[in-house]
Formats: structure tokens, C-alpha cells, sequence
């Protein structure tokens, strides 16, 4: 790999084109244009954010890949109720006065 990275292909005519009009509209060269761009998504948190998941999909994929195929053998008794009510529990409800 060179010092500046690996290299982007050319852009097609039609998407050059539309790089070339956008960097008109600004005043600056097609290059100039892209250079700019370029460097103000590096700097972008969301962008920067992105590029880490881009990384981390693979981890974490690989983890859930693992807890699915435990969870088929477990049973429902490992997961307790975690708020158990009984028949008293629901006539400890306040109640409201009904409707005539």
C-alpha cells in the first residue's frame, strides 16, 4: 500500500460530471472538490462511528451466532418470572369506579 492508501477507481463520465458541476457551483476544482470532501467526512463523528461498526459487524455477529444456538438448548426454567403476582396481587389493584 502507498503512503496515501489504497486507490479509488476513476469516477464513470456521468458521476464525474456531476463532481465537476457541484465544484463549479463552490468555485473550486473537481480535485480540490473531492479533497474537501474527503477530508470533512474524516473528521465526521457519524462517518468516523460507521467506519468502527464496519468493524465491529463481524464481532458481534459471530457472538450472537454463538447465544442462538445455546439458547435452543436451554429451557424455559432458566429464565425465571421476574415479577411473580398472585390472584391476591391483582386485587390489591385500586379500583375505579365503574361505569352505569
Amino acid at each position: 500500500m502507498d503512503q496515501n492508501g489504497s486507490q479509488v477507481p476513476p469516477f464513470e463520465p456521468e458521476e464525474y460530471a456531476r463532481v465537476a458541476a457541484a465544484a463549479d457551483i463552490v468555485g473550486k476544482s473537481p480535485e480540490d472538490f473531492v479533497r474537501d470532501a474527503v477530508l470533512k467526512a474524516a473528521d465526521d463523528p457519524f462517518l468516523k462511528a460507521l467506519g468502527r461498526t464496519r468493524d465491529r459487524v463481524p464481532q458481534l455477529a459471530e457472538v450472537f451466532a454463538t447465544q442462538d444456538t445455546h439458547a435452543a438448548d436451554t429451557s424455559t426454567a432458566a429464565w425465571p418470572d421476574p415479577a411473580p403476582m398472585s390472584s391476591r396481587d391483582l386485587h390489591d389493584f385500586p379500583q375505579h369506579g365503574h361505569a352505569a
